[in-house]
């Protein structure tokens, strides 16, 4: 249990004050858009790397039949493995793909169920094809087609999601997987086996939990276990595995952007309505699925980090412009968090 330590807070000069080293831009309002039209920093590698984006028609992401057990096999568990990971790698919830079976569904619905035929959601998986490249991991990652993704990154299940979201155009275009087309990317209009997983797959994208540690302060996101209840303080606090006031679990309802249950209190990571800007506070409130300024969805980076780190912006449905961000100039236990405007490169918004 942690004790809310009392401290003056430093007050802000205003909502157009620049933190040192840190510049701001506020991105337009786009609803559970993940990524689109994201801009990799220079250095940072890509699974877009090499030919670029349209080519991926051209060349597969996984050669091999894929490894996933007949779906009454698998279990919602397994299916939230891949869930975890493709949520934080962008993967969106309440953006839609029609498929090649003629359905609609979220795209992070699609991600689990070809995550789900591809490796069963084991992270080691493998399978080594004639002639010797190797799909690899929970989007089994073929090793000649995609040479940039390394072993490191294709069995590590983080770096794993994020190719998988750079390689399917964020999750548009799953046509290099066998599992979703059988007869490869240059005909996609035969489904696969992916099909039979998709209502698994729809069980799985919510009912997981996962800390958020901030890239920059290195705590992580925590609810205050003596202030519990509508009004009660977010704040930073040393990461610790084992503590359920720092677990946040996934809920919502299909097609819609989810919410951000704490383990511990019960309530939800919440933004306040009534201050939106630079430094609105973040508390926790009673859990509403339909209040939007409850709905988070994540700004996937795309880097392919071997420590599978995420790197992900974590946007506020309510306010459209405003992001989840740990104070960069008082860190430590207790330390503020708040809104502040949008910026995919700045460290204090990234979480993982």
């Amino acid at each position: 249990m942690h004790i809310f330590q009392v401290r003056v807070r430093r007050a802000r000069e205003g909502t157009n004050r620049v933190r040192a080293g840190r510049r701001f831009l506020l991105l337009p309002a786009v609803s559970g858009l993940l990524a689109i039209g994201l801009a990799i920093p220079a250095g940072a590698a890509s699974a877009n790397a090499g030919p670029p984006p349209g080519a991926a028609g051209q060349r597969p992401a996984s050669i091999g039949p894929g490894l996933g057990r007949p779906a009454p096999d698998d279990t919602v568990a397994e299916a939230q493995t891949c869930a975890r990971v493709a949520a934080k790698a962008g993967f969106s919830y309440n953006n839609r793909i029609t498929t090649n079976n003629g359905g609609s569904y979220p795209l992070i619905v699609v991600a689990v169920a070809i995550g789900l035929a591809e490796s069963s959601c084991n992270p080691g998986a493998s399978f080594t094809n004639p002639g010797g490249c190797v799909d690899r991991g929970l989007w089994q990652i073929d090793s000649c087609a995609w040479p940039n993704v390394n072993n490191t990154c294709a069995f590590q299940a983080q770096c794993n999601a994020d190719a998988a979201f750079n390689i399917s155009n964020k999750g548009f275009d799953w046509c290099p997987w066998s599992t979703y087309a059988p007869h490869g990317p240059s005909s996609c209009g035969t489904p696969g086996p992916y099909t039979s997983f998709l209502s698994l797959a729809e069980q799985g994208v919510y009912g997981f939990k996962f800390q958020l540690e901030n890239q920059n302060d290195g705590t992580c996101l925590d609810a205050d276990s003596s202030s519990v209840g509508n009004g009660g303080k977010i704040f930073q606090w040393s990461c610790n595995s084992s503590d359920a006031y720092q677990e946040w679990i996934v809920e919502g309802s299909l097609g819609n952007l989810p919410i951000l249950k704490n383990a511990g209190t019960g309530t939800c990571l919440d933004l306040d309505g009534g201050k939106i800007g630079n430094g609105g506070p973040i508390f926790q409130w009673s859990c509403n699925t339909s209040d939007h300024f409850q709905q988070w969805w994540f700004y996937g980076s795309g880097d392919l980090n071997t420590n599978g780190h995420a790197d992900a912006g974590v946007h506020n449905n309510g306010t459209g412009a405003t992001c989840l961000d740990a104070d960069g100039t008082s860190k430590g236990n207790g330390a503020p968090i708040f809104q502040w405007a949008c910026n995919q490169s700045d460290g204090s918004q990234q979480w993982n």
